[in-house]
């Protein structure tokens, strides 16, 4: 296990030859479309080289705002210089279709959809890069379809790591109503470290989903009618259990690498070091680095040391 604490400034600025990690440049390209068994999806596919999928965190029907592909907005537009970046919008976020039907407003069909995706792109194996939520989804990608992923890469995921989420103590008492501007504003502000990263464009992106039918539909399905605590969340239960047990009796199929926010509200580190050590009792190759000063958005508030850990390690796995 490698631990890496990227606390000094001057670590951010020590990059190879020739690579350049300024994020000033947040242009993810163009906005591309792709049916998935019925369910039209948005996704950005820039960049040539390895295959690199970028997976953000949430779920559909979330009250305390929008989580999209566009999470990767610092990340996306450096790392498609040297590899072929892809990031879609997960099924019932952001502007890709709403589940059919309420029986698969579950974590079961966001990571069919995923796995679907992948297939449809025919460019695997991939390396897999998730945040929160969607850290929990590669990773369960690569325990039920290994032949999709090479690597794996698993960012502050409380969705993942034993231990039970800080979530709802971090976020006691939001402004209300849901999903405006300043609720927005006051929930991107709790799970980060430095504020100065909730940003105006990252506002109005959020807010611009939220705003949407579909994404109206979703919160009124998961939270008003119930689905969120009669469905989602208890089989999401059962799902982490099953996860624990793979992850002790067969372990990891590919090299992972664990990231983690060392001051994440949300998602314990004490968490996380649990998490890590159910990877490592199988996967040799199980690599880790925790980020001081950072909170749960990890490749936001540290978007230089970010983009060139993962691309050192794309390049050290290809």
């Amino acid at each position: 296990m490698a631990i890496d604490i990227a606390a000094d400034p001057r670590l951010r600025a020590e990059v190879g030859p020739g690579r350049n990690y300024n994020p000033a440049n947040a242009d993810m390209g163009a906005e591309r479309w792709l049916d998935v068994s019925g369910i039209r999806t948005r996704y950005f596919d820039e960049g040539t080289g390895a295959p690199v999928v970028f997976v953000h965190g949430a779920q559909m029907g979330a009250s305390d705002g929008a989580s999209s592909a566009n999470t990767w907005a610092l990340n996306f537009p450096v790392l498609r210089n040297w590899h072929n970046v892809i990031a879609f919008d997960k099924l019932g976020q952001g502007y890709t279709d709403n589940p059919k039907t309420d029986a698969d407003y579950t974590m079961h069909a966001i990571v069919q959809h995923a796995i679907g995706f992948l297939e449809k792109l025919c460019k695997g194996p991939y390396h897999l890069v998730g945040h929160s939520c969607g850290g929990y989804v590669v990773s369960r990608i690569a325990m039920e379809r290994p032949d999709l992923a090479k690597t794996c890469v698993c960012v502050s995921s409380g969705t993942l790591s034993p231990g039970t989420s800080r979530t709802r103590i971090v976020h006691k008492d939001p402004p209300q109503p849901p999903l405006t501007r300043e609720s927005i504003r006051w929930y991107c502000e709790r799970y980060s470290y430095n504020l100065k990263i909730v940003t105006e464009d990252w506002l109005d992106g959020s807010l611009a989903i939220a705003r949407t039918e579909k994404n109206e539909i979703a919160v009124a399905k998961m939270n008003r009618d119930g689905l969120l605590r009669r469905q989602f969340l208890p089989l999401l239960s059962k799902q982490r259990t099953e996860m624990f047990r793979w992850l002790q009796e067969r372990g990891m199929p590919c090299p992972t690498l664990v990231v983690w926010g060392y001051d994440d509200p949300a998602a314990d580190l004490a968490d996380g070091l649990q998490l890590i050590e159910l990877f490592m009792k199988k996967q040799r190759d199980t690599e880790v680095r925790i980020f001081n000063k950072s909170g749960h958005f990890v490749m936001r508030e540290h978007p230089g040391a970010f983009n060139r850990l993962i691309d050192t390690y794309i390049d050290a796995h290809c």
